[in-house]
């Protein structure tokens, strides 16, 4: 039997616009690899009903968020709630990604204590991307998104090939202080300025990036 993962991809503004754009080029790699199987819940599927729906139905080892967050909740199509601390113990057992601003500052660890998932991994403080606005309509073409892009995918990727979390997360902070140092160097010759800004970016989302439960957790 495949595992399973539920990957979240609202689209209703800029930022879940960039979000569901990496989501998706990530759906089309774990597909084509063959040995895991997604459940989509894109756009007008990305609500609670249907979020809940799945978790209970197909009961996916990992859950991946993308969208809009807060301290105590992480939202979807529309800015509806998914998760909150009323619906926690939904994610009993399971591996969780958020990449959504400030939930591992709290909802992270009231998804071990209370809702006594494995492990959640996400972000404390805002996550933050670098975009060319002239590209804001086809992400593909940002090489401004790339580094962020790139980073995302590593963790997940490492995870589902079977390395374990704490690993994984090491791995990918890894490259992303390679990236900024790269940045650092391209930064001199950037005349518009973007390499900084993409530096400084890399740097928050870095220290930001925060792990609770058990960091030995295989997906």
């Amino acid at each position: 039997m495949k595992k399973l993962i539920l990957i979240t991809r609202p689209s209703y503004d800029t930022p879940t616009h960039y979000l569901h754009f990496i989501s998706g080029e990530l759906k089309k790699e774990i597909e084509f690899v063959g040995e895991v199987s997604v459940i989509d819940l894109e756009t007008n599927k990305a609500t609670r009903k249907e979020f809940e729906k799945a978790l209970d139905k197909a009961n996916p080892r990992l859950v991946l968020f993308h969208g809009h967050g807060s301290y105590d909740s992480i939202s979807g199509q529309n800015g509806e709630i998914l998760l909150d601390k009323r619906n926690v113990k939904k994610l009993k057992s399971r591996i969780i990604y958020a990449v959504v601003c400030d939930s591992a500052s709290e909802l992270g660890e009231t998804a071990i204590r209370s809702g006594e998932a494995e492990a959640y991994v996400g972000y404390d403080s805002r996550f933050v991307i670098v975009i060319d606005p002239e590209r804001s309509t086809t992400p593909m073409n940002d090489k401004n998104f790339k580094p962020f892009k790139d980073t995302h995918k590593k963790l997940i990727l490492s995870l589902i090939s079977g390395i374990n979390l704490e690993v994984s997360v090491e791995r990918t902070k890894k490259h992303i202080r390679e990236l900024i140092r790269e940045y650092g160097v391209r930064g001199i010759k950037d005349k518009y300025g973007d390499a900084p800004l993409i530096r400084f970016a890399l740097y928050w989302n870095l220290m930001s990036l925060k792990v609770h439960g058990n960091g030995n957790a295989v997906f």
